[in-house]
């Protein structure tokens, strides 16, 4: 079975589809990855990106089978998607000013209209859950159309805005790093890094930094290959126990008898001379 994922807008979750018009299911190989596709769902017809394609052997839940793929879009589509953009601004500033008049604690970042023209789904970050009832109200009287409030992380919106990391490179969030789940302080310990503290952990965007995501798979899998802390190792310089970690360097830190001093010392031995 083929899953395909659609993505409307950068910061909403992406559509899984698995059928076409008519119920058949997607063949391999009928879409590619960044082909742009009309699509059908409980909310109605859009236009999104292909972001990625997966082959699975299980049946998905009926939820994901409502929605389905009409067909590929064409360049009048997107021409047409384009059009629709023309008017963000216009439309985000309208919308801000509304904000302002509500004296709402909330910041209006992006605006994305279906590909029906049924509706607007704008885009806001917040430091508190808002009660944006009137404002959808207000929004609808002045659009005409059916309103969604969607709110963002503060990951999201860097993200969108775009901006340059402490290397002097695009933010990897922005650049490739799309879906990272959470990022924990555990991470840091994971990793090593706790000595240096959150702050210096800490994006552009306030929060623990993606890559401590991105890499912690390959931590893991380098951890696996050391042995367990006070676990009992020899060496070439005598039997000890080990004590800590480097975990990127692949050496273990050991603890011994010194046979000359008579006394306790701890050495660092590469995992692959351990005995």
């Amino acid at each position: 079975m083929i899953i395909v994922f659609v993505q409307l807008a950068p910061w909403d979750s992406p559509y899984t589809l698995m059928q076409v018009r008519g119920g058949e299911l997607v063949e391999k190989n009928q879409f590619k990855v960044n082909d742009y596709l009309i699509i059908k769902t409980d909310l109605g017809t859009d236009l999104g990106k292909v972001i990625k394609i997966e082959e699975k052997s299980k049946e998905e839940d009926d939820q994901q089978q409502k929605n389905f793929i009409l067909r590929k879009a064409n360049s009048r589509d997107l021409e047409k998607l384009k059009e629709k953009n023309k008017h963000k601004k216009k439309i985000l500033k309208k919308c801000e000013q509304l904000v302002k008049k509500r004296k709402l604690s909330m910041k209006v970042i992006d605006a994305h209209f279906s590909f029906d023209g049924s509706k607007i789904i704008f885009a806001f970050t917040s430091p508190s859950r808002i009660d944006f009832r009137l404002l959808v109200k207000d929004l609808v009287q002045e659009f005409h159309k059916s309103i969604r409030m969607h709110q963002v992380g503060a990951r999201q919106e860097t993200g969108l805005a775009g901006d340059a990391g402490p290397c002097g490179r695009s933010l990897c969030c922005l650049a490739f790093l799309k879906k990272l789940g959470h990022v924990t302080t555990e991470m840091m310990f994971d990793q090593q890094l706790a000595q240096r503290g959150p702050e210096r952990l800490s994006g552009i965007c306030g929060r623990l930094k993606c890559c401590l995501a991105f890499e912690n798979e390959m931590y893991k899998d380098l951890k696996e290959k050391l042995p367990a802390l006070g676990e009992k190792v020899k060496t070439k310089k005598g039997n000890g126990k080990v004590v800590d970690w480097h975990i990127l360097k692949q050496t273990v830190m050991v603890e011994i008898i010194d046979e000359k001093e008579k006394q306790k010392i701890i050495i660092e031995v590469p995992i692959d001379e351990i005995m």
